[in-house]
């Protein structure tokens, strides 16, 4: 339970939620997500620690940027879920 409590915990913060869905349809770069979110990049980079730590998203290098993406197709669903619920 208490993994799930953590995830949870993870999930009910709007920003992270919001970089979530960005990356659900297309990865991308700290700059690229300040671009689609209007946040800055101290914020982004914060959150996007978050959900890595959370192992909701990945990074790849790509030449000096590192681009997220969700790592799991299970996180697209609960995100989609979401949605319908409300």
């Amino acid at each position: 339970m208490d993994r799930q409590a953590r995830l949870f915990a993870v999930l009910s913060d709007p920003v992270r939620l919001e970089i979530l869905t960005s990356l659900a349809s297309k990865k991308g770069c700290v700059s690229e997500l300040q671009v689609r979110t209007g946040r800055n990049q101290p914020n982004i980079s914060q959150h996007l620690r978050v959900l890595r730590d959370s192992g909701l998203v990945e990074t790849r290098k790509d030449g000096q940027k590192t681009c997220y993406s969700v790592c799991k197709p299970e996180v697209k669903e609960i995100l989609q879920l979401a949605k319908k619920i409300n």
